[in-house]
């Protein structure tokens, strides 16, 4: 089953693979995995994703290796250094270099490569090496297991949700029955998303292919709303099939999207959007910035041109991370019982600013934007 695409260079995490296949290689993983204890299965889910990306990717995995490397000999090499020293707390950052790999690797090797998951995996590699150097747990010896299960974690490769592998540490000494959902709610979930990247997308691929027949403004107006929607439901969908497949294994990753479609503003927008990044955001650029007295609204902007450019180095994403940035420091605090026409008023321009920025984001400055008729 092919999906719907869209000509659109510029957007890192749209459907990388078939969400099925995706899917079809999260169930063989939770049957596979069953055979194992609970505390081993983060060690089985890093194998499996390590194969499956082998699989499909090649060229990635073995990136994404080179970049486990790196992380391993930054965590040994300031391990020996004070826990409070400057080096030993920054020096991780090193590893975010590597993201540019995804856009620039072209001029390296000469030609594309799929490059499926890695931005998500380089930040979870991130994650987890700065918590190993700012654990007080001697954790020498567990070094490269947690950072190779961090970047390879077979139910968040594609799409995420980002994390750090001491996060699945954590529970290995927890009983997998800790996870409140029934298994039949966590399945149905799984299907939800399933339905999400597939069902979904093609019905709001096919409304776009009705909207543009018309060649009139209903088209122009409503082709970025069916972008954004395709955009969504792909990624919600194969969010929920991460979430739900981890879980189902006994083990809790973040959530990444919380009702989006109820925000009321747009910072109640971004702690229900992609929330797992919004928090890698938070903890790992606004507040390091912050702390080292800079100004909280220029660290704002500051961290959302990092993530407009964490999706992609171009102007698109450039325009979208500073634009982001300048509404999340500067949009009018909200009265303590605000009138409903300023509500729906809030509502209302949020919205339109999302879908305005995601289209200038991902398709105002490639050469053409299509939608394939190929369903």
């Amino acid at each position: 089953m092919q999906m719907a695409k869209l000509i659109a260079n510029s957007y890192r995490f749209y459907v990388m693979i078939d969400p099925l296949i995706y899917f079809l290689g999260c169930i063989l993983g939770i049957l596979t995995s069953s055979l194992f204890a609970h505390r081993y299965k983060p060690i089985f889910w890093g194998l499996w994703g390590l194969f499956f990306l082998s699989i499909l990717a090649p060229a990635s995995a073995l990136f994404l290796v080179f970049v486990c490397l790196q992380a391993l000999v930054i965590c040994l090499f300031f391990q020996n250094f004070e826990r409070s020293n400057v080096w030993r707390k920054y020096g991780p950052y090193v590893l975010l270099f590597n993201l540019f790999w995804v856009d620039f690797h072209k001029f390296f090797v000469g030609h594309l490569i799929e490059t499926i998951g890695l931005s998500f995996a380089i930040i979870r590699i991130f994650m987890t090496c700065k918590q190993l150097l700012s654990s007080r747990k001697n954790l020498q010896g567990e070094f490269s297991l947690w950072i190779g299960i961090s970047g390879f974690y077979m139910p968040a490769l594609i799409v995420g949700p980002v994390f750090s592998g001491l996060d699945l540490r954590k529970q290995q000494t927890i009983q997998s029955n800790h996870i409140k959902e029934s298994t039949s709610f966590l399945y149905r979930n799984m299907f939800l998303g399933l339905s999400l990247s597939i069902v979904f997308a093609n019905i709001f691929n096919t409304l776009g292919l009705v909207a543009e027949i018309s060649h009139g403004v209903v088209w122009w107006a409503l082709k970025p709303v069916f972008l954004f929607l395709i955009l969504f439901v792909t990624f919600w969908g194969q969010s929920l099939i991460a979430e739900m497949t981890s879980k189902i294994s006994g083990y809790n990753i973040p959530q990444n999207f919380n009702a989006p479609w109820k925000a009321l503003d747009i910072k109640d927008f971004w702690q229900r959007w992609h929330m797992s990044m919004s928090n890698f955001i938070m903890q790992y650029i606004f507040l390091p910035l912050n702390i080292n007295k800079v100004s909280p609204k220029l660290a704002t902007i500051s961290a959302f041109v990092f993530m407009g450019l964490w999706h992609n180095v171009g102007v698109g994403y450039l325009i979208w991370g500073l634009s982001h940035g300048v509404l999340m420091a500067y949009w009018p605090s909200r009265p303590e019982q605000p009138s409903k026409s300023r509500v729906y008023l809030e509502r209302l321009v949020t919205f339109i600013l999302v879908i305005t920025l995601s289209y200038i984001a991902n398709y105002a400055f490639v050469s053409e934007v299509v939608i394939d008729e190929s369903l």
